[in-house]
């Protein structure tokens, strides 16, 4: 009988047909032995000769590991490839041993039949939602993997599901180092791949990447094909066959039955910030699957950009500043993401003092949300640690023009905003910006304003080749750069947000940093979290501060770069 797993395999028993595909697995590295007990794990062996209708000749001098179970009369199959098929042939048994030149042989029946499975994508095998393979993508030109599991598989690729986060770091084509599956009984395989395409789910709480296994060895197949038929063996397991159901398959026996989520893990864990971190999380998860779907071609969302928005204008509403310390928790997101959220908050914040009409006013933060996400569209060589050519700065100056011809599905936002808040982000007031050169009086107020909220923000944060900057420094710029930057915003931005803004890392008199959580009503820190003294770096605090117990840590010397002491908000 054929194995009761191979439900989409043709069964072949035509003795020419049958002899044409045994031949075909005595090409070198052409077949593999698996057990009908245990793991069905394939063991390569060579296939040495074939007396048709009566026995085949294995050599397995190389596994000889497997002997003991061989001569215990495990039964078993072979497994292989035949003209762009995989061949499995129905169960065999020993029938003598031969041993000679240090070589070692076994004698095996003649099989009655074998099935028969087409390579290339003939049979997906789909992945109920409690079977957990983890699934590790080491991208190249990545330093982090990505984390996440697997949703179905099958001779030709795999599909990965992923947290938004991660699949939002992913370009549809690119190259993928290895493909790193984890069962749950802990055997893994790595496995060569690329990335096809990424896309969403249809409710955008994750993405989904399409790999496709590229340049894999005759065992790498055998073992892709294990892997499939173990999958489908572990999901068909509750249905009855030929009246018993099937037994379960070891790769999914988990040691204990200690099985994780990895694609859940990033949800699970407790974060910073709390309750409004949370609810921020969601607008940091409408980014990034916002640019999964640019990468696939597809225009802003009209809806999901209003609702995004719609959220973060409540949330500043029932605590401003508890937003603003949300913001500096999500550490986790791309800078990218950080940037955007960032700075959408700190226009809304500084727009309420320009008394827009309530639609306005919620343009503007939806086009500052989502200002540099044409930046994810562009090559990464054009984003690396190296000095750009003209013909390269222009081309990245381009990332304006992606994100405001992908505008047009979001016919309730006001034109005339997106080309201030989009459009003119990065002009200057004397004309050095881009990407139209615009200088003086051609830059109207939102423009004026989102040029320095952008820019202070983007100084805080890590650049290749370049280190954060410090709040001091960041005004310094600023102030400096008159010029270039509207000295009245500028001077409002440091009012609203303090020398040491909500979310930065504060250096007091007596050595403590602390993380600021709260202004009083001059904007300086009245309450904050003290996390370390500089003058004992080994030790690590956690102590909550406000009102007069901040005197015991003397006057507040600067915000400063949170990256030089590894530390984030608790």
């Amino acid at each position: 009988m054929p194995p009761s797993d191979s439900v989409s395999s043709q069964d072949v028993t035509h003795p020419g047909e049958l002899y044409g595909l045994l031949e075909a697995l005595t090409m070198p590295g052409g077949a593999s032995l698996c057990f009908e007990s245990g793991d069905g794990a394939p063991w390569p062996v060579v296939v040495m000769d074939i007396i048709q209708d009566v026995s085949l000749c294995l050599d397995v001098s190389a596994v000889r590991e497997i002997v003991p179970r061989l001569r215990r009369g495990e039964p078993f199959h072979l497994m292989g490839q035949a003209d762009g098929t995989v061949v499995t042939t129905w169960t065999l048994e020993v029938l003598e041993w031969r041993e000679g030149d240090g070589r070692l042989y076994v004698i095996c029946d003649y099989p009655q039949g074998a099935s028969v499975l087409q390579r290339r994508s003939s049979f997906r095998a789909s992945l109920r939602a409690d079977m957990e393979v983890a699934v590790t993508l080491r991208v190249a030109d990545q330093d982090t993997p990505f984390e996440g599991r697997l949703g179905n598989m099958s001779l030709g690729g795999c599909l990965v599901e992923l947290p938004l986060a991660a699949a939002a770091a992913l370009k549809p084509e690119q190259a993928v180092d290895s493909i790193r599956l984890t069962f749950p009984n802990q055997r893994h395989f790595e496995l060569p791949a690329c990335v096809r395409h990424v896309r969403t789910d249809s409710e955008w709480t994750q993405a989904q990447a399409g790999c496709e296994f590229a340049g894999l060895s005759p065992a790498m197949e055998r073992l892709v094909w294990y892997c499939v038929q173990e999958i489908e063996r572990e999901s068909a397991r509750t249905v009855m066959h030929t009246g018993r159901p099937l037994e379960p398959s070891s790769l999914f026996q988990s040691p204990g039955d200690a099985r994780r989520d990895t694609s859940r893990q990033r949800r699970d864990k407790s974060l910073p910030g709390g309750a409004m971190a949370a609810r921020l999380r969601k607008v940091a998860d409408y980014l990034n699957a916002q640019l999964v779907q640019l990468k696939s071609g597809e225009p802003v969302a009209s809806s999901q950009l209003s609702r995004s928005t719609d959220t973060l204008m409540s949330l500043w509403d029932q605590d401003r500043q508890a937003l603003l310390y949300a913001i500096a928790c999500l550490r986790e997101e791309s800078h990218l993401v950080q940037h955007s959220l960032a700075v959408a908050v700190r226009m809304l914040d500084l727009g309420q003092s320009l008394r827009l009409a309530p639609e306005r006013l919620k343009a503007v933060v939806a086009c500052a949300l989502i200002h540099d996400l044409g930046k994810g569209l562009l090559p990464d060589s054009l984003l690396r640690d190296e000095p750009l050519d003209a013909a390269e700065q222009e081309q990245l100056h381009r990332h304006v023009e992606l994100i405001l011809e992908r505008l047009g599905e979001c016919r309730w936002l006001d034109g005339e905003v997106a080309t201030q808040v989009i459009g003119m982000a990065n002009e200057r007031l004397d004309g050095s910006g881009y990407p139209a050169g615009l200088e003086g009086e051609a830059l109207p107020t939102l423009a004026r304003m989102m040029a320095v909220v952008d820019v202070a923000d983007v100084m805080t944060r890590p650049r290749p080749g370049r280190a954060a900057w410090t709040q001091r420094d960041v005004y310094r710029h600023l102030f400096t750069h008159a010029d270039a930057f509207d000295n009245t915003w500028v001077q409002r931005y440091i009012r609203r947000f303090g020398v040491a803004p909500i979310g930065s890392l504060a250096l007091y008199a007596n050595g403590a940093l602390a993380w600021v959580k709260h202004h009083d009503a001059r904007g300086n820190p009245d309450a904050v979290h003290v996390v370390l003294n500089t003058h004992n770096s080994q030790r690590r605090l956690d102590q909550p501060l406000s009102g007069h117990d901040l005197d015991q840590l003397g006057e507040l010397k600067e915000a400063v770069n949170s990256a030089r002491y590894r530390l984030t908000p608790p």
